[in-house]
């Protein structure tokens, strides 16, 4: 394709799960993706983006800010302006990379493993590196996922906005970026689908399963590493 083309394909519709702008988010990532859109390219004006999916303008403020925050997409004023497929970063590489995982047949549950593999390290800085701030946004979501913990879509949801969290204490650029867009990836595909989600001893809402959590939290507040091992294993033998 030449730069000076607008792309056209609407896409699907997004997932009931997802909010509007989530949806137009993963839309124009994933057309980017499968046209393999170059740097420069110009994917087309906010109104030619409202009209072409069906949205408004608020929604696609909020999309962009997104894309802009994930370096996939660059804005331009004035005429023969819009919205530009943006020089990627090896970083921003390696996290489409994640995203692209679905589409080369990655199951959660190979995705899971290797979050797993990754836990204690991220856990280990935030134990080194956590701020009181981080602390008491980390007790405030603990909170909130004990009061959703029962329902299956506010709980996950809650679930994954912790770990993601806990990862974003950690000073280490790759591993807070590697780690979150594998979360990211479980958290698209688990949603509402019990059969992409089968991870052996997993139990989706017991109270041991909540205890858990609470104790990775704590072992961050105390800095604990004996505490931490011990709630790390626990938590991969309990599943998420």
């Amino acid at each position: 394709m030449s730069t000076h083309q607008t792309a056209t394909h609407p896409g699907p519709r997004p997932k009931m799960s997802q909010s509007v702008a989530d949806g137009l988010v993963e839309q124009i990532e994933s057309l980017i993706r499968s046209e393999q859109l170059a740097p420069g390219y110009r994917i087309g004006t906010k109104q030619d983006l409202c009209e072409r999916y069906g949205v408004a303008p608020a929604t696609l403020g909020e999309a962009m800010r997104v894309l802009r925050a994930r370096g996939v997409i660059e804005v331009r004023p004035g005429p023969g302006g819009g919205l530009f497929v943006a020089e990627q970063s090896p970083l921003i590489k390696l996290a489409h990379a994640v995203l692209a995982l679905r589409q080369d047949g990655a199951t959660v549950n190979d995705v899971v493993e290797v979050l797993d593999a990754l836990d204690e390290a991220v856990m280990r800085d935030a134990l080194l590196h956590r701020s009181a701030t981080d602390v008491r946004e980390l007790k405030e979501l603990l909170a909130e996922l004990t009061e959703v913990w029962d329902d299956p879509v506010a709980g996950l949801h809650c679930n994954w906005r912790l770990h993601r969290r806990i990862a974003a204490i950690s000073p280490n650029e790759v591993l807070r970026t590697f780690y979150m867009h594998l979360v990211e990836y479980i958290e698209a595909e688990s949603v509402g689908s019990s059969t992409n989600f089968d991870v052996m001893g997993f139990h989706a809402d017991t109270d041991e399963r909540l205890q858990t959590h609470k104790d990775l939290v704590a072992s961050i507040e105390s800095r604990d590493e004996a505490a931490m091992m011990r709630a790390l294993v626990a938590h991969r033998t309990l599943g998420r």
